[in-house]
């Protein structure tokens, strides 16, 4: 309980500056200086729900295999809950890279990834485009006011929570994420080249993360995720 508190009490402190101000009924990206297209349609997507404890089903097997085959021997991560996972890994024919941990360095195989996780739900007390604004602000480029005013509630926060913000933010400050138009409510894309990309989307009060690294090519495994999240939403008709 005390862990849940404090992440719920750092993520109110980190979005407050949203709530500031009058919602907007769109979202511009600084990232591609492109207004984001994606808002809510009304949709609740509240049918996700019943597949949380069950992320075999939200996202099959041979769904993924339909947009990329998947080999036989590929290792499969599987739980469930808010923080579950269905990801499948297996050798690609890419050269290993270079890790350094604790001062040692390793060579990483560069897998081939492909899978879902992270499927959660905002409150049925908030409306839909309160959700889009909310969500947005933990992806978008952030402006000198909105920074201005984290900073400003970070430091009337607790020294626990001032602290662990401080630290969020930092880290967000090194994550560069790309808006993504026509795919649900809302959803941002970001590459790595060691790890590969990451799409979050927020589908009514849904919200799910897909992973995709099948090549070293950014945009074909942005294309492969937003196929893959499509098939997602498609099982709330």
């Amino acid at each position: 309980m005390k862990k849940i508190a404090f992440l719920t009490g750092l993520f109110f402190v980190l979005i407050s500056c949203n709530n500031e101000k009058k919602q907007s009924s769109e979202t511009k990206s600084d990232n591609n200086s492109e207004t984001v297209a994606n808002k809510s349609d009304g949709k609740s997507y509240d049918c996700l729900k019943d597949y949380n404890d069950n992320y075999e089903t939200l996202l099959t097997k041979e769904e993924m295999a339909t947009v990329f085959p998947i080999e036989e021997n590929a290792k499969v991560n599987l739980r469930s809950g808010s923080y579950g996972e269905h990801i499948y890994r297996w050798d690609s024919d890419r050269p290993t890279f270079t890790m350094e941990v604790s001062n040692m360095k390793m060579d990483v195989p560069d897998q081939n990834t492909i899978g879902i996780k992270n499927l959660s739900f905002h409150s049925d007390k908030t409306d839909l485009k309160s959700i889009v604004g909310t969500f947005d602000m933990g992806y978008k480029k952030l402006s000198d006011e909105e920074l201005a005013q984290i900073e400003s509630n970070l430091e009337k926060a607790k020294d626990e929570i001032k602290e662990a913000g401080k630290d969020l933010m930092k880290v967000r400050a090194k994550s560069s994420w790309e808006a993504v138009d026509d795919l649900g409510s809302s959803a941002w894309y970001k590459w790595s080249e060691r790890w590969g990309g990451e799409l979050v989307v927020l589908a009514g009060r849904a919200n799910f993360t897909i992973l995709t690294k099948i090549s070293n090519d950014p945009n074909e495994n942005k294309q492969l995720a937003k196929e893959l999240a499509k098939k997602v939403m498609a099982k709330c008709k």
